[in-house]
């Protein structure tokens, strides 16, 4: 048991890429070629298509002065054809503007009434306007950088009128994740009418207590929770109310739903029928079939996300691969080795699990969507460390959950957050993250 642990990695358990030891040989059925990397001889050139007139913002005539034959003076006039476009994308340099409200007093011819002026709708009552405040959440929150590297970045940026405390930037993050309060809200209750969705879980700091960054994730709509617990009743704060298919790891808190409506992740298990053939013995064979048999659902599965062939194709194929599983659990269910063993019950226990991505639409047989969406906090953990209050916390749930929605919709994050902060500002509605349809 010992041996098994220490040849552990990132290719037979869910350990990270990054845990791997330098002498550990990466998993991979790619083959060298002996060609060198980049473009190979008679590939196809790619190349950006020119801007539109229309989106052309300046144009800058370039005329020729001297003849390069005779060396004679040109004149501007005597232009010959439309000349050749060459086209250059910059930024414009950008300075931090102030701007002064003067509110002045009246007084009432009438009555004598002295009436001072208010801040117009949208005015920010503090120091920092709106876009600079989106722009502050959007490096701290979506760039993940710390306050000192975000505060830094807009002074050289935008000018030294730009320069902020740290304690500003704090304070402007706890006022962005208000304005976001209720757009995260809507997307809290919209995820449990989704069809299907899929979930995962990492380990986060709150406060300098352990607690877990929970995500339930759609192709439109992205959800983060942080939870002090790992377990059944922390899962169920975040999908409260949902009903439709879920596709998870083999986590034990996921059995709370409906064993029918569950995906089961095959990659997950592919990585277990490796650690099984690497821990040899008796396990050996239940890895190596169990591998075989990963490899072929994977192959059918991306003929029919091809269209080579239909649903109902996916499920004939599929059929004498589920009963050889079958088979094979139950043959190993028995094993002497534990760890096989608890791997067979468990999927004898849930089998029809396995298999819910063949019937239902909208469901794949991996649990990638979620483990993709989650990267994004797990990057913000190793560089932060997690949070450090309640309102760290929050600000970071709902961060997450906008950009990431956002990003799944193709939206602009800065205009959102912009947007967001300027109807706080107002008293407008909120924005909302929810696309036309929950998918």
């Amino acid at each position: 048991m010992r041996t098994a642990r220490l040849g552990l990695c990132s290719g037979n358990s869910s350990l990270p890429p990054s845990s791997d030891p330098p002498w550990k040989k990466r998993t991979t059925t790619w083959k060298p070629t002996g060609r060198r990397p980049g473009g190979q001889p008679g590939h196809e050139r790619k190349t950006r298509e020119p801007f539109a007139p229309e989106d052309v913002d300046r144009e800058v005539r370039v005329l020729p002065e001297k003849c390069e034959d005779c060396g004679c003076d040109l004149r501007p006039e005597d232009v010959v054809g439309e000349g050749l476009r060459h086209q250059v994308v910059d930024l414009p340099k950008i300075l931090a503007e102030v701007i002064e409200y003067l509110l002045l007093a009246l007084r009432c011819r009438g009555c004598g009434h002295v009436t001072n002026a208010k801040l117009p709708e949208g005015a920010s009552p503090a120091l920092v306007g709106p876009r600079l405040q989106a722009l502050m959440a959007f490096l701290t929150g979506r760039c993940r950088i710390s306050r000192r590297e975000a505060q830094d970045f807009a002074a050289t940026v935008f000018g030294e009128k730009a320069r902020l405390s740290l304690g500003m930037v704090a304070k402007l993050e706890k006022k962005t994740s208000r304005a976001l309060a209720r757009a995260y809200e809507d997307a809290q209750y919209a995820i449990q009418d989704a069809p299907c969705v899929n979930a995962d879980e990492t380990s986060w700091t709150d406060a300098r207590k352990p607690a877990w960054l929970w995500t339930a994730a759609t192709p439109l709509l992205r959800v983060f929770r942080i939870d002090p617990r790992r377990n059944r009743e922390a899962f169920r704060r975040l999908l409260f109310d949902f009903e439709g298919s879920l596709g998870s790891d083999r986590f034990s808190v996921y059995r709370d739903h409906e064993a029918e409506k569950r995906q089961l992740c095959w990659a997950h298990l592919l990585r277990n029928f490796r650690g099984l053939e690497d821990l040899g013995g008796k396990a050996k064979r239940l890895g190596v079939e169990g591998q075989k048999g990963v490899e072929a659902i994977f192959w059918w599965w991306y003929r029919f996300k091809d269209g080579e062939i239909t649903r109902r194709g996916l499920q004939r194929a599929l059929a004498p691969i589920k009963d050889r599983f079958r088979w094979l659990l139950g043959l190993h269910k028995k094993s002497p080795v534990s760890k096989a063993r608890k791997i067979c019950k468990d999927l004898l226990l849930y089998f029809e699990g396995l298999w819910t991505f063949a019937r239902v639409e909208g469901i794949e047989p991996t649990n990638n969507l979620a483990e993709r969406t989650i990267r994004k906090a797990v990057l913000w953990r190793k560089g932060s460390y997690g949070t450090m209050s309640a309102d760290g916390s929050r600000f970071a749930e709902r961060m997450l959950t906008v950009c990431e929605s956002l990003r799944a919709q193709d939206r602009n994050v800065l205009d959102f957050l912009e947007e967001s902060i300027r109807a706080e500002l107002s008293g407008q509605s909120h924005l909302s993250l929810l696309p036309a349809r929950i998918a």
